[in-house]
C-alpha cells in the first residue's frame, strides 16, 4: 500500500508543474491552434491538446526533480512541449503519406508554429526541440536540455496513454467538435517535400531512416 505521505508528494509535483505549464504557457494553450487539437485523437482515447498538456507537466516535473530549473530556460521548456504536437492534422486518417508520421511531423509542427507564433516563441531552442523531438526515429538528437526534457517526456506519457486501460475504450466521443476551431495545417504535400530540405533556415533534416523511407517508397 503507498504510503500517504508519496501520494501527497505526487499530487504536490503534478499541482506545481501544472501551474507551471499554466504560467509559462496559458496564452498557447488558449491560442485557436492549440485549441483545435482538441479536434484530434492522439494516443488511444487521448487528444493531442491532452497529450501535449501531460508532456509539458511531465518535462516541468522531470526539470524539477533533477533541480534543473536554473540551467533550462522555463518559457522555451514549456513552449517546446506544448508545440511539440502541433501538427494540427489526425495521423489516423487514411492518407497514403501518413505512413511516415513519426519521422516528419516534428518538422511540420515546428512550421505551423513559426507561422502561428514567430520567431519570438519559436527561438532556436524550441525549433531545435520540436524537430528532434522523436529522436532515435530522427536520428539527430536536440541539441539542448531543454529538448531532451521534451523527448523523455513525450515518450514517457506517450507510453502510460497506449497501455493505459482507457486506450482500448473506443465509444470516446469529442464534444462539440463544430464549435471548436479549425486551424489549418501547413498543405501535407509541400510540408513533406519542404522537410527533405529545410525548414524555415532551421537547417537540414539528416534522418536517414526517413530517406530511406521515401526512396523505397518511390519505387
Amino acid at each position: 500500500m503507498t504510503e500517504p505521505s508519496v501520494v501527497n508528494a505526487e499530487l504536490d509535483s503534478a499541482s506545481d508543474a501544472f501551474l507551471t505549464v499554466l504560467e509559462y504557457g496559458e496564452d498557447l494553450m488558449m491560442s485557436p491552434g492549440m485549441q483545435s487539437e482538441k479536434r484530434y485523437f492522439q494516443h488511444g482515447n487521448t487528444t493531442t491538446f491532452e497529450h501535449s498538456v501531460a508532456v509539458a507537466e511531465r518535462a516541468v516535473r522531470l526539470a524539477n526533480f533533477f533541480s534543473l530549473g536554473r540551467r533550462v530556460d522555463m518559457r522555451s521548456l514549456v513552449a517546446s512541449a506544448l508545440l511539440h504536437d502541433y501538427f494540427l492534422y489526425d495521423w489516423h486518417d487514411d492518407e497514403d503519406w501518413h505512413r511516415l508520421h513519426g519521422f516528419i511531423h516534428g518538422s511540420i509542427a515546428c512550421m505551423n508554429a513559426k507561422r502561428d507564433f514567430g520567431d519570438k516563441i519559436v527561438n532556436d531552442v524550441v525549433a531545435d526541440s520540436l524537430i528532434n523531438h522523436m529522436y532515435p526515429l530522427t536520428n539527430v538528437p536536440p541539441r539542448y536540455l531543454e529538448g531532451w526534457l521534451v523527448s523523455v517526456s513525450d515518450k514517457m506519457c506517450a507510453t502510460s496513454e497506449t497501455v493505459s486501460p482507457g486506450r482500448f475504450r473506443y465509444d470516446r466521443q469529442l464534444e462539440n467538435v463544430d464549435k471548436l476551431p479549425h486551424v489549418p495545417s501547413l498543405d501535407e504535400l509541400s510540408a513533406i517535400a519542404l522537410t527533405l530540405n529545410t525548414v524555415n533556415s532551421i537547417g537540414f533534416i539528416r534522418s536517414s531512416a526517413y530517406r530511406m523511407r521515401l526512396a523505397l517508397k518511390s519505387r
